[in-house]
């Protein structure tokens, strides 16, 4: 599965919360996979949390570049874009399978 967790942002954004559904008897996956894509200055923030009711919680330090990132799989799952600088683009997406 494949989710946007922010798509084309141009300027400070918090994502959309993406929920992490396991179906049937199916064990969630170990990991995900999230990659950023920045073009120009901008900061983005994974961030996660177990329960809806629990704080959202860093998952790996700010980048400020594109990268791919490896993290434990986890039920709800956000991007937080900060700085972002005038003419800059900022794209996040996450995959995860059995």
């Amino acid at each position: 599965m494949s989710v946007y967790l922010l798509k084309s942002v141009d300027r400070n954004s918090e994502g959309p919360e993406t929920v992490l559904r396991v179906v049937g008897t199916r064990e969630p996956p170990a990991r995900m996979i999230v990659q950023i894509h920045v073009t120009g200055a901008a900061q983005v923030q994974i961030q996660g949390r177990i329960d809806r009711e629990a704080p959202w919680q860093n998952l790996a330090p700010a980048q400020s570049a594109s990268a791919l990132m490896h993290v434990d799989a986890v039920q709800f799952l956000r991007a937080v874009a900060s700085n972002v600088a005038e003419n800059a683009k900022v794209s996040v997406w996450a995959v995860w399978a059995w």
